[in-house]
């Protein structure tokens, strides 16, 4: 009787020792996955954050100052960008605009000794600038970019401040149409606006 009691006492104890094993065993699995499941997410999330951006820019620009017309010019524009994110918050952009068209402002001479001058007129052919910006997205897909640039044109280079306003809409596979609104201040000469829209693919 003893021995049976005592082989029984055995039976359970090895029973209840193989049961807390596998316990122990299980919860050890189920952190492994846990930690091996939240990596897997943080690397997909790195994948899925692209730093790198180019874009082809087509839109006009409005020249008000433009003569002879007396409300302004519009002339098509052209661009190839390239933007860096550093973080979902900020980038930084090289911007470059091309407009294709020959015009003359109507700007201030400032005189020969610094007095306030007379009006005259400055021609413009197929103007370059080049922007370095820096961009700041205060809400998801909407960004606000300004920064320095400097217009090459053969008559007068000026130097440029570019102020931008988008709005990115994200497409299939790294694809993005960005409607957005450009404005420069070409030193105290003259201003102009411009108005398009930009297709780009992040890597």
């Amino acid at each position: 009787m003893k021995v049976t009691s005592y082989v029984v006492g055995l039976l359970v104890l090895f029973f209840a020792n193989q049961s807390f094993a596998q316990s122990h065993l299980d919860s050890e699995v189920n952190e492994s996955n846990h930690i091996s499941s939240k990596a897997t997410i943080h690397h997909h999330e790195e994948e899925d954050f692209k730093r790198h951006k180019v874009s082809v820019y087509m839109g006009y620009t409005y020249i008000p100052q433009a003569i002879p017309s007396q409300e302004g010019l519009l002339v098509p524009t052209f661009g190839l960008d390239y933007v860096y994110q550093f973080s979902e918050k900020w980038s930084i952009g090289l911007i470059n605009d091309i407009e294709i068209a020959q015009y003359m402002v109507e700007v201030k001479n400032s005189g020969s000794h610094g007095e306030h001058g007379h009006l005259e007129t400055l021609d413009r052919e197929y103007a370059y600038v080049g922007s370095l910006v820096i961009f700041y997205s205060p809400w998801e897909s909407w960004k606000i970019g300004v920064g320095p640039g400097f217009e090459i044109e053969k008559n007068k280079n000026l130097f440029v401040g570019k102020f931008i306003f988008e709005k990115e809409f994200k497409l299939h596979d790294g694809w993005e149409l960005s409607p957005n609104f450009q404005y420069d201040m070409k030193e105290k000469l003259y201003d102009t606006w411009t108005f398009g829209v930009s297709i780009g693919k992040r890597f």
